[in-house]
């Protein structure tokens, strides 16, 4: 049926009779000059003969076009469902940041800093894996991720990102099922492929100390060598005079650990992943010597929370702020005796070279273990004797004894 409209256009509608009532179906408009809107005879014909078709065969044309309406709305929220799944399953990165997550309160902040570090560093080298759905991770991605840290001869540190890869996909196989936790990101595991993956490496387990000719070079040097800030430098000797702290225990203490009447500074054991609950309390007796140095500092950084921060920018100083240092001085005119170079060591061998240094001089072992925080731990440790400060007059002695020895060498 054609009907002129008082504007002039002319529509076509299909009707059909369906138990003796009259409906109709728009079929637009006709063209009734070439340059006019709409559809020719011949293409509103065509149209007539589809619905005579979709009428034989389904009966009411309309409440056919509403169903089919209706499924099409059914398909596109069942593809928006589908875009939602999509959307919130999680990428590798995302189970490496979720699980960093998770840990944070539960590990040292230093170790959630190297994982945090590690996952950076893997974003910057392969986007594209860590840009894909754990899910979909297979051991060929995880060996992709290691190959570049193990070619270039890291191959501890390989190990230990295949490990923390490894944790975060456990922790990702049984996290949606935790009740209260924040992350909305799905995973779906259900294998971890850093299992399969497996990292030749061998440990090698330090040997180097210094000798106590290298020792007193370094100590009267370090401070002239290009390079070396005055607060890495004292850092250096407050360490080698406290017996050979660790590195890390000494820059985490606040100026408020410092008890400098009482000669002691109440640093922390925080070895291993155990995190604050596995702290353990480290009262460590202060020499005329490393008072001394700690004036020093306290003139360069008495206004800042810690000791041994950048003075620039006031943050800690970071391990890899020492590695340059003893760097450098290796570099340096002055690492050499009488014209013979001085073998390369690290920053972490002036602890070893402490502890020979007692053994040589004939303080026990044990007083050793003690100011080094050696084997702290255990159950007569944990439940009997478990206030450090009773400890105090016999680290005292043992400590007086190794500033004697450290005198003597360095003078």
């Amino acid at each position: 049926m054609f009907e002129r409209k008082p504007s002039g256009t002319i529509t076509a509608t299909y009707r059909y009779s369906l138990d003796g009532k009259r409906k109709k179906v728009s079929m637009g408009s006709f063209k009734e000059r070439p340059k006019d809107p709409g559809f020719t005879l011949s293409e509103i014909r065509e149209r007539a003969i589809a619905l005579a078709r979709i009428a034989s065969e389904h009966g009411d044309i309309l409440q056919h076009q509403a169903e089919l309406e209706r499924l099409a709305r059914l398909q596109e929220l069942e593809a928006e469902r589908i875009a939602s799944i999509e959307a919130a399953k999680g990428t590798l990165e995302d189970l490496l940041l979720d699980y960093i997550e998770d840990r944070t309160g539960k590990l040292h902040p230093t170790t959630l800093s190297e994982m945090k570090r590690v996952t950076a560093k893997l974003r910057n080298q392969s986007p594209e894996i860590l840009s894909l759905h754990a899910a979909t991770i297979r051991p060929h991605h995880i060996k992709e991720l290691l190959l570049p840290i193990h070619g270039r001869g890291a191959k501890v540190m390989a190990e230990r990102v295949r490990v923390q890869i490894c944790a975060a996909f456990n922790y990702g196989m049984k996290a949606e099922n935790v009740v209260g936790r924040i992350s909305s990101k799905t995973y779906a595991l259900e294998t971890n492929p850093a299992a399969a993956v497996t990292v030749e490496h061998t440990a090698n387990k330090g040997t180097r100390a210094l000798s106590e000719a290298e020792l007193k070079q370094f100590w009267t040097t370090l401070e002239k060598t290009d390079r070396v800030g005055p607060i890495i430098t004292r850092l250096f000797k407050f360490v080698i005079a406290t017996a050979g702290q660790r590195f890390s225990s000494v820059i985490e203490a606040d100026w408020s650990a410092y008890d400098l009447e009482q000669g002691v500074v109440h640093l922390f054991h925080n070895k291993g992943r155990g995190g604050k609950a596995q702290r353990r309390a480290h009262p460590v007796p202060l020499s005329p010597r490393a008072l001394e140095i700690l004036d020093e500092v306290r003139a360069l950084n008495g206004n800042r929370v810690r000791p041994w921060t950048n003075r620039t920018d006031g943050r800690p100083v970071s391990l890899s702020s020492l590695k340059n240092a003893v760097n450098r001085w290796l570099a340096s005119e002055h690492s050499a005796i009488n014209g013979n170079a001085i073998p390369s060591f690290t920053a972490r061998d002036l602890r070893r070279t402490c502890t020979q240094l007692m053994a040589q001089h004939g303080i026990d072992d044990r007083l050793s273990d003690e100011l080094q925080a050696h084997g702290i731990g255990g159950v007569v440790t944990d439940h009997y004797r478990n206030n450090p400060m009773i400890t105090l007059p016999r680290r005292r002695t043992a400590m007086a004894d190794f500033d004697r020895i450290l005198g003597r060498l360095l003078s």
